[in-house]
């Protein structure tokens, strides 16, 4: 099954730390849908993810998501969830959602962000649960929450009614600001996940948790199958392996050339979850994820 991440913002309205999309403002061109969706029929993409950026900022994402959906696709979004409104507008055309939040703390959550938006993302994730099959919110480990996981992770499940994912950060990739955590650190979030795994409500695979501290070990992990399974799309529409990759893959026309990936550079969740060959493990995580979030 092929997924697509699909950037369809390169802009943003929050000035994380590491991140400069705030300084951009572009946009895929709306009038290039139809063909993009039909080059992802041709290439057999059944699950596309619309990020960002800031997703939501797109003034077209509702056309975007409605076409998606019209066209048989499970339609998945990451947000920051800074936009409750247009959050609500598109809910009839999404599958599931991510929604970005590094802390049960407001303080430490609006810092990082670097605007005052705590509210609006509980707001998001509360109009979110029950209205979608798959939902999580999304932290990444940094230097003020990765000794925090199991206080985190019990907030989202009990506060807010849904699993805890978490985001590996990718150290190379910070342009805007040198990342404040360590790779202990990241390890020690990562491994606290793995062992206590049935203590909490987690929304990835137990499996990639073990796959990220073996990693940082520097032990055999599965191979990245960015370019074969899962892929990435910029705002202009150029298919790519992942978005640490400027291989285009669609550069001769609408069929993906074929591409065989050696890389073992990062852990971002994205691509190297996907990666992962346990389908089952795969089902049983959306069915216990759906489960949870439409309790009662």
């Amino acid at each position: 099954m092929k997924i697509l991440i699909w950037s369809v913002a390169e802009a943003c309205n929050l000035r994380c730390k590491g991140c400069n999309a705030w300084q951009k403002r572009n946009f895929f061109d709306i009038s290039n849908l139809n063909s993009f969706v039909d080059e992802l029929k041709k290439n057999r993409v059944k699950i596309v993810s619309v990020t960002g950026g800031e997703p939501t900022l797109h003034p077209n994402i509702i056309e975007i998501v409605k076409k998606l959906k019209d066209n048989g696709f499970w339609v998945h979004i990451a947000t920051n969830g800074t936009m409750p409104q247009r959050i609500k507008k598109i809910l009839p055309y999404i599958d599931a959602a991510t929604v970005s939040l590094d802390s049960d703390r407001k303080e430490e959550h609006n810092e990082y962000r670097g605007v005052d938006i705590y509210d609006r993302v509980i707001e998001s994730i509360k109009l979110l649960r029950g209205k979608v099959k798959v939902l999580t919110a999304n932290m990444l480990a940094t230097g003020f929450n990765y000794n925090r996981v199991g206080e985190i992770a019990k907030f989202f499940n009990e506060n807010l009614k849904v699993p805890i994912s978490m985001c590996y950060p990718e150290f190379d990739g910070y342009v805007y600001e040198p990342l404040d955590v360590t790779k202990e650190e990241v390890m020690e979030a990562f491994k606290y996940a793995y062992e206590n795994y049935n203590k909490h409500v987690f929304g990835n695979l137990r499996t990639y948790y073990g796959e990220v501290v073996k990693y940082l070990k520097g032990e055999k992990t599965y191979p990245c199958r960015a370019g074969k399974v899962v892929f990435y799309a910029d705002y202009e529409g150029n298919v790519k392996p992942c978005f640490m990759k400027d291989v285009i893959l669609n550069s001769d026309g609408q069929k993906w050339k074929d591409y065989e990936n050696k890389c073992n550079d990062c852990m971002i969740e994205c691509f190297r979850e996907p990666s992962i060959p346990k389908n089952f493990e795969k089902a049983m995580l959306i069915y216990k994820i759906w489960k949870f979030t439409h309790r009662r």
